[in-house]
């Protein structure tokens, strides 16, 4: 954990140095079969300018992977570029690296959040992690010994090979099993990203879940999406390698999030982080927020910073809370560090609607894709502010200050304001007169950072700095 918001000048010092237990080796992320994958996948969309995005602990074999796709492939036309860096995290597909490249394609390697991804044709090269079947299966008999269950199974992507040659045990022992597959890009999807079997039923809450994978953000969101009350983890990272039943949404990190949307609602300013601008929809959930907030009376900003972290956001004081519209794997979620509650988009949307409230024990997102109109928590924008307004009628109470929550008062105001320019005035009673522009609440203050002056500076003569210690400088003179 940092203990202070400020990060080192040099890029090496805000890295963290990778140890050997976290470089992939080759064999995990590349072999023939996935190179002929890649090629017939090139030559299918006949692209010539392709990016391959890697991971940090599988860049190092970016070497050999661009050497083989060249000598197979054969054709001089055929431009292969590796990005180094994410723009913003490694499971995203990162259109923005790939435009400065002129690339028609992307090939993405490890693992993936899957957002869906507009604008450009994407492969995935998951990682070929395998786990014990027959361990598994013995330790789901026991837990399962009703052969008849319509059990359900889904996957950490890096599993997806190894899944597919255990589904015929699994079927051989469970004949009502359903086996998700991840959804093609051309596809749509039946539960995020997930597709089930032709015929399968939908899913509902009565139904076991086995998930085979690490115990992280892609495990909690298949589990809250699908609403079940029986979910069994197969964590493989563990070293007993057991079978747990588990539950997702633990009461622990329900505590923290009505903490966050507590927070929210007392909010009188709202930053929106965009932390995508790739995923498609995310416009569309920019603005949902945006008209939430105009019916609540609160004003919002529009964010872009790239990689979120807490030094970053610590620059914006005068936000009272953040919602990030962004990856649904974003670990920011669960840090600790951060100066403003963070929030995903449908905690603000209960913080901004009062009558969502009780919502969050039966539904729960961090992807905000749930939102839109094919979402599973879809609602139409105009019917919540509606309510929205409603409640602005209605006494509340912060549960965090203790204080009464004066919306009513705050959305005249605030709408009278956003109907304005930044130049006018508007009344606030006894013949007091307050500008009324979110975008002036940051031109007023004393210091807004460091001033370039280009071209105002006569160019200065370059001098020798100091170099020692602060008690001792070498060139000091000596007293």
């Amino acid at each position: 954990m940092s203990s202070a918001f400020s990060s080192g000048d040099s890029i090496v010092q805000n890295q963290v140095p990778a140890t050997a237990n976290d470089r992939l080796g080759l064999a995990d992320i590349w072999n023939a079969e996935q190179r002929d994958r890649c090629l017939r996948w090139i030559q299918k969309h006949n692209l010539k300018r392709v990016a391959l995005q890697l991971p940090d602990s599988a860049l190092h074999h970016s070497v050999q992977i661009v050497s083989e796709l060249r000598d197979v492939a054969g054709d001089s036309e055929l431009a292969l570029f590796v990005l180094a860096d994410t723009s913003y995290g490694s499971c995203c597909v990162d259109e923005i690296a790939a435009a400065h490249a002129n690339a028609d394609g992307i090939v993405h390697f490890g693992h993936a959040c899957l957002s869906k991804v507009a604008r450009i044709p994407v492969l995935y090269v998951f990682l070929q992690l395998t786990f014990d079947e027959e361990h598994l299966l013995a330790a789901l008999s026991q837990e399962l010994p009703d052969c008849t269950v319509a059990l359900r199974c889904f996957y950490e992507v890096a599993y997806a090979n190894a899944v597919a040659r255990f589904r015929a045990a699994l079927l051989a022992r469970y004949p009502n099993a359903t086996v998700a597959t991840v959804a093609e890009p051309d596809q749509q999807a039946d539960v995020l990203c997930w597709k089930l079997d032709e015929g399968a039923r939908p899913p509902n809450s009565e139904r076991p879940v086995l998930y085979i994978g690490r115990d992280n953000l892609s495990f909690f969101n298949t589990a809250v999406a699908l609403e079940t009350s029986q979910c069994y983890l197969y964590d493989t990272s563990r070293p007993d390698r057991q079978l747990v039943r588990t539950d997702a949404v633990g009461a622990k990190w329900l505590r923290r999030r009505y903490y966050a949307i507590e927070r929210c609602m007392d909010a009188r300013s709202i930053g929106i982080v965009v932390a995508t601008l790739s995923t498609k929809g995310y416009l569309e959930i920019v603005s949902r927020v945006q008209r939430l907030a105009k019916a609540r009376g609160v004003r919002t900003y529009l964010i872009s910073i790239g990689k979120v972290n807490p030094e970053k956001l610590a620059n914006f004081i005068d936000i009272d809370c953040f919602v990030l519209v962004g990856c649904p794997e974003n670990d920011v979620f669960t840090s600790r560090e951060f100066f403003r509650p963070l929030l995903s988009v449908f905690e603000a949307e209960m913080g901004l609607n009062v009558t969502w409230r009780e919502k969050l024990l039966a539904s729960y997102t961090i992807n905000f894709a749930d939102l839109l109109p094919d979402g599973r928590l879809h609602s139409d924008v105009e019917e919540v502010a509606a309510l929205a307004r409603e409640a602005n009628d209605t006494a509340d109470v912060s549960l965090v200050t203790g204080r009464a929550r004066h919306v009513a008062v705050r959305q005249e105001e605030e709408t009278t304001a956003a109907n304005d320019t930044c130049t006018d005035v508007a009344p606030k009673g006894r013949n007091e007169l307050a500008q009324i522009s979110s975008a002036d609440q940051f031109s007023n203050r004393s210091w807004q950072g460091l001033e370039q002056k280009l071209g105002q500076d006569a160019p200065a003569q370059v001098q020798e700095g100091r170099s020692g210690i602060p008690i001792r400088y070498q060139n000091d003179p000596i007293d």
